[in-house]
């Protein structure tokens, strides 16, 4: 039983691990593209911390930032994972280029830059 256990979660390990460099190489061997895009939406995903036993107190969630681009020219919308600061300066409606190779967010240029703060 305990082989079978081993064996198991030796599998599980090399179908995450095989999945994650799949999509890495997939996203290497892509061209980069850019398109001319509108922000539709932004959300934020929290996976809550993990904690040993013996810890009382709860770690901070940590907290994964997306944001939905819709080609000016189209209808096929992407949703891209950024970092927290790309994520605060963009804007509803806002227009820009957006870069990615393959599902690999990449950039945002936008159109306009403004300094004010709306």
């Amino acid at each position: 039983m305990d082989k079978i256990v081993f064996w198991g979660i030796i599998a599980i390990a090399a179908m995450v691990i095989g999945r994650r460099l799949y999509t890495y190489f997939y996203n290497s061997a892509q061209p980069q593209h850019s398109l001319a895009v509108l922000v539709t939406n932004k959300h934020t995903r929290e996976l809550m911390g993990r904690t040993r036993q013996e810890e009382t107190e709860t770690p901070p969630p940590r907290i994964n930032y997306y944001v939905t681009f819709r080609p000016l020219e189209g209808t096929n919308e992407r949703e891209f994972r950024v970092t927290q600061h790309l994520y605060e300066q963009l804007r509803m409606e806002q227009t820009g280029t957006l870069v990615f190779r393959g599902r690999r967010f990449i950039a945002f240029e936008p159109d306009d830059i403004s300094l004010d703060n709306d």
